[in-house]
């Protein structure tokens, strides 16, 4: 089962935010396995473009949404939110709002389970997507 079938087995027939949400989720993970740098990529992105302080926040727990300026901003130059746009088939707007979501509750799970440092780098075996998709879904719907 692919990635998005998931994320469409797992909401149903669900609709609003929680739905965009779960499924713009679905779109970032189909697109960190088509591109290098992974997880580690986007934490490196939120650094380089100033943000390292949310990667912090993050990495300790502190899973708040984002503002979906925050996250433009931190994923900036890398054409991910435009190719999750195309993948998922929503506009980029509604793209931001779900990765604004998404993106804590991902950098927190592959720090605090040590597949990741603070800085990004690979600190140990990567996680499965699937598995790490489940766990974030679980959490938004």
């Amino acid at each position: 089962m692919g990635l998005m079938d998931m994320v469409s087995s797992m909401v149903g027939q669900a609709g609003g935010q929680q739905n965009d949400n779960a499924t713009v989720t679905g779109g970032l993970m189909d697109e960190l396995q088509s591109q290098g740098g992974g997880v580690g990529g986007v934490m490196q992105s939120f650094q380089q473009n100033g943000l390292g302080g949310l990667i912090q926040k993050w990495s300790g727990g502190q899973t708040t949404p984002a503002a979906p300026s925050e996250v433009e901003q931190g994923l900036g130059g890398t054409g991910m939110i435009d190719n999750i746009a195309q993948r998922t088939g929503m506009s980029p707007t509604v793209v931001k709002m779900g990765l604004a979501v998404a993106v804590p509750m991902l950098i927190h799970h592959y720090f605090s389970n040590g597949h990741v440092d603070q800085q990004g780098q690979q600190t140990g075996p990567q996680p499965e997507p699937g598995g790490v998709l489940q766990s974030i879904l679980g959490r938004i719907i």
